[in-house]
């Protein structure tokens, strides 16, 4: 009986022995694997426990934003209107502020000038950029529309606030074009500012003319009428209008509250 345990022993003794040599020899000789869930920034991650030997951050599957068109075009003088369509393909990350520049060039590629603004986008949105009366004395062969340092923003389920607009009407003469609509902030908000961006078309797409207008509040339910005029000749016939309206729901002060509610 003795000479069975005593077996026994050196037999457990020789498995345990075999064990804590086969884990060192394995511990030294294994493949050095990340470990993406110690909480830790660490071994070449971008952020904690993603990039690098990770799987990507949630943010690194953002979409860069899209620049569908972006143009110059002629109104009196050597002034010129700029405008740029853009779209941000992310369902749930909007920018709270980017900067931009439309870089116009000539016909040898010399830049006459550089244009700068800034902005705001929303999830799924698509938006136009805008900028009026823009000096430029050589004649304007290429625009190009830059986005630069965007501040992105995750808006997860964002519902939108709903402009509409309302009794669109365009009339052109000879001399000028007049663009007459009625704003209707349907939406719970009193807002502090509103901006309305007006494209012109012809019959086959072409932008024949741009125009903005900021209505300063516009109370919840409100309609409120509105005139963009264009004060000199409209190059082509206009067949078509796109009118949009677009608030800032980034900026806390554009939510007015009234007096004596919270």
């Amino acid at each position: 009986m003795q000479r069975h345990l005593k077996q026994i022993t050196i037999v457990l003794v020789y498995l345990l022995f075999l064990i804590v040599v086969g884990g060192g020899i394995y511990l030294f000789v294994r493949p050095n694997l990340p470990s993406c869930d110690d909480g830790i920034q660490n071994q070449e991650e971008i952020d904690i426990d993603c990039g690098g030997p990770c799987s990507p951050c949630f943010w690194q599957l953002r979409e860069d934003l899209e620049i569908i068109f972006s143009k110059a075009i002629k109104t009196k003088d050597n002034y010129v209107d700029l405008v740029a369509k853009i779209k941000n393909l992310n369902s749930n990350w909007g920018a709270e502020l980017f900067s931009y520049a439309f870089d116009l060039y000539d016909s040898e590629n010399n830049l006459i000038i550089s244009h700068e603004g800034a902005s705001h986008i929303l999830p799924l949105e698509t938006r136009y950029i805008i900028e009026q009366r823009v000096l430029a004395e050589s004649e304007i062969s290429n625009v190009e529309f830059k986005i630069t340092d965007i501040n992105w923003q995750e808006l997860v389920d964002y519902e939108g606030i709903e402009l509409l607009i309302r009794n669109l009407e365009f009339k052109q003469s000879e001399d000028l074009g007049q663009l007459t609509a009625t704003l209707e902030n349907n939406s719970s908000y009193d807002l502090d500012r509103i901006d309305v961006y007006a494209v012109l078309f012809d019959k086959e797409s072409k932008i024949l003319g741009v125009g903005k207008l900021e209505l300063r509040t516009v109370l919840s339910k409100e309609r409120r009428y509105f005139e963009i005029n264009w004060f000199f000749p409209i190059e082509g016939e206009v067949k078509e209008v796109d009118v949009v309206a677009k608030t800032n729901v980034f900026l806390d002060e554009n939510f007015m509250r009234r007096y004596g509610k919270e």
